[in-house]
């Protein structure tokens, strides 16, 4: 029953990123084609320990690989429950880059804080992977009374705290072959307070994953992420965004030591 409940929120959450991005064609839609190459991995200090390191980074390019869009950077700590599930809690840095018409005109910061938990089911040996996170990340924004100015000072931090809600799919149909699906939706929780829209974005993704190992912990992999940005707190209420972005990843769930 959970997996049957499982595969109609996938289901829900495609069509719903489906029909919003047909609704948004109707507003102004600015697209653009990208690529994010980082890695994404989850350290436990030793095998079937209870405590590990998450470590996340990405160069971001616009137009593929000839402009850098922004980079990140996550670091945190992880405690892997007995059940396989994971809380986990850190901090996050983002810079970015103007690379559209709808981009804030200067560079800025990105500072956060984040805490969040993933809810994970494995079935047949392994082979099939049902994941759900929920992530809450607290964000200060660096922003600039005069857009044009040419001081690298910023006037202020505007405060956004975001919830991020993914579920992801991956299933091993060779010994080192899997495919990969998830949506991600993010919601602005304090919009309300400051007149924005709740709905932020959303990243569907589609991929393979290719294991470096017998193990599967140590993996490549390659997809496509269509990430949807409903609307622009910095901009003219009606604008969107659209990125059709290549992401290639390292992940890894290697210990520091065996038993």
């Amino acid at each position: 029953m959970t997996i049957i409940k499982i595969n109609k929120t996938l289901f829900v959450l495609t069509v719903f990123t489906v029909i919003s991005s047909i609704e948004t064609m109707g507003q102004k839609m600015v697209q653009n084609t990208a690529a994010w190459i980082g890695y994404e991995m989850y350290l436990p200090f030793k095998e079937d320990g209870r405590w590990g390191l998450l470590l996340e980074g990405y160069s971001k390019g616009s137009d593929l690989v000839s402009e850098l869009q922004g980079v990140f950077y996550r670091a945190g700590a992880n405690y892997y429950l007995r059940n396989g599930n994971r809380l986990g809690a850190g901090i996050a840095y983002q810079w970015d880059l103007p690379y559209d018409e709808l981009s804030l005109p200067y560079n800025n910061p990105d500072y956060r804080v984040y805490e969040q938990f993933i809810w994970r089911i494995v079935k047949k040996e392994g082979n099939k992977v049902w994941s759900q996170r929920f992530r809450l990340e607290q964000r200060w924004l660096g922003r600039k009374d005069d857009p044009y100015s040419q001081s690298d000072h910023f006037d202020y931090y505007k405060f956004e705290n975001t919830f991020r809600y993914q579920l992801r799919y991956q299933y091993w149909f060779k010994p080192r072959w899997a495919a990969v699906i998830y949506d991600e939706l993010h919601i602005r929780t304090n919009a309300a307070s400051s007149d924005e829209n709740y709905l932020d974005q959303n990243r569907l993704y589609l991929g393979a994953a290719y294991s470096l190992d017998k193990r599967r912990e140590i993996r490549m992999e390659l997809g496509y992420m269509n990430q949807v940005f409903f609307k622009s707190s910095d901009t003219e209420n009606g604008l969107s965004r659209m990125n059709h972005t290549i992401r290639i990843t390292l992940t890894t769930d290697l210990p520091f030591k065996r038993k």
